[in-house]
């Protein structure tokens, strides 16, 4: 969309903007300029230590001198995604199962172990890696490394455990099955990657659960839980060389691989790009998920990390906050729906910019109608105040995160799996401010050029009527101006 003129207020807010940038606007200014140097947000920031271990584990230190408490946690870089349709949901049932007794502990010790400093114990498991991890105290550091360890490298899944864990998680399951806005989700991975691995549900299925036996598990440690694909990390106050000689001393025995096999990078899945739905009778509501998938690496050679920070700043420009375009255009402007977000769904290979929406089935024809219109136009041309705004909110986030242990540990796992080494915050906030419009609107050029994902549950629905809204959606992303 284009205007001839501009409005006085956002006149007066751009001149504002530049003094304090010190920049001059010419009379005859068209848009406003591109910041001229990065902020500098701290004087000496830490510097991630990472330390590979002949075997193939990866140790990796964030000293972050300025609080008391640390993260510790070890990362696998195995899940939903490499498994089959036989074994699907195995990941997240070993995820479970490892806290429930070690060669020398009970599950009862593993909880109270931790529990007694005062440490708060969790894992997750994801389409492409799976994580163990404490936060305690720093001067525990090397406590709850010893725990963590423990639990991956010598859980012995007791049979008793096991029958009752499995229950548990069916239970997880079903309940996460009959909810709308989770089907949803899940519906959206099978509308993304259709039949490959990648389409699978990470919980698994529940014919799936309730026949895992423990060789099962076992099998999968054996192949998965090895050196190559391990990265044992640390975020907070505490002693790095110490830290990381206890950290060595227990991982260097770990297998390097599964019976010598060579590990290699992951290969981005295919996208199948499909309009899928599920109709709930009980709700009034349907639960809309819309996805564009974008290629893991930039375009011309960009910059892995360059070109994750641009899909970032798109994400956060399109609908970001209450006063991006579009949450304020289908919540304040039209009242199509009171949940709208947009978030980047990202992995090790993959990159997907996702608009989430919760609305009447009513409304959802105008609401699909209005995402087009809205994405045409940041591909036609980026608005210099709402990219201001998607920066800042960009370097708010990264530096917020970067003062808790364990979002700071998780960031710098994540980067280390997709991109093989760890950027300093200071070096990414100056990426951040680098970025071009013309590379932020690159960003939606290239997810319009191919069809997106799109899912939808609840009321009324069908897989007739996910077509027909993912048809109206090209549609009217391509309309002409």
């Amino acid at each position: 969309m284009h205007h001839g003129t501009r409005d006085p207020y956002q006149i007066a807010h751009w001149r504002c903007l530049a003094r304090k940038e010190g920049i001059g606007l010419g009379a005859n200014w068209r848009e406003w300029p591109e910041r001229r140097r990065p902020r500098q947000l701290m004087a000496k920031p830490p510097t991630p230590i990472l330390r590979p271990l002949p075997n193939g584990v990866r140790l990796l230190a964030l000293p972050m001198p300025h609080v008391q408490s640390a993260s510790v946690g070890v990362f696998l870089r195995v899940g939903s995604r490499d498994e089959t349709p036989a074994t699907n949901g195995i990941s997240h049932v070993l995820e479970h199962m490892a806290f429930k007794g070690t060669v020398t502990r009970s599950v009862q010790a593993i909880n109270l172990d931790a529990e007694r400093l005062g440490a708060e114990v969790n894992a997750y498991t994801g389409k492409d890696s799976t994580g163990y991890f404490m936060t305690g105290l720093g001067q525990h550091a090397q406590q709850l490394l010893r725990m963590t360890a423990d639990i991956v490298l010598h859980s012995t899944f007791p049979e008793v455990e096991l029958q009752r864990e499995l229950e548990v998680i069916r239970q997880e399951a079903i309940e996460y099955d009959e909810d709308p806005e989770d089907s949803s989700s899940d519906l959206l991975d099978r509308a993304l990657w259709g039949d490959d691995p990648m389409g699978m549900p990470v919980i698994g299925t529940v014919e799936n659960i309730e026949g895992f036996t423990r060789d099962d598990l076992v099998r999968h440690v054996q192949q998965h839980y090895v050196a190559g694909k391990t990265v044992v990390a640390a975020a907070g106050h505490f002693d790095v060389d110490a830290w990381m000689n206890l950290a060595e001393d227990l991982f260097a025995a770990m297998p390097a691989s599964a019976g010598g096999a060579v590990s290699h990078p992951p290969v981005p899945a295919a996208h199948a790009s499909q309009a899928v739905a599920r109709r709930f009778t009980q709700v009034s509501q349907v639960f809309l998920h819309i996805a564009y998938p974008l290629a893991p690496n930039g375009p011309g050679g960009m910059p892995p990390q360059r070109w994750r920070l641009a899909a970032a700043l798109a994400t956060n420009l399109f609908g970001g906050g209450m006063s991006s375009p579009w949450v304020d255009t289908v919540r304040e402007r039209l009242g199509l729906a009171y949940t709208a977000d947009a978030t980047l769904d990202s992995g090790d290979a993959w990159l997907n910019l996702v608009v989430h929406a919760v609305t009447t089935p009513d409304k959802v024809q105008a609401l699909v109608q209005a995402t087009g219109e809205l994405l045409q136009a940041q591909a036609a041309a980026i608005d210099p105040v709402h990219l201001e705004r998607a920066k800042n909110q960009l370097t708010v986030s990264r530096v917020r995160a970067s003062e808790r242990p364990f979002a700071t540990m998780e960031r710098a796992v994540e980067e280390l799996f997709a991109q093989g080494s760890v950027t300093p915050l200071a070096e990414t906030i100056a990426v951040i401010d680098d970025i071009r419009s013309e590379e932020v609107q690159d960003v939606f050029a290239r997810m319009l050029a191919h069809p997106p994902a799109l899912s939808i549950t609840g009321k009324g629905v069908s897989a007739k009527s996910a077509r027909q809204l993912a048809a109206s959606l090209v549609a009217s992303c391509h309309q002409e101006a």
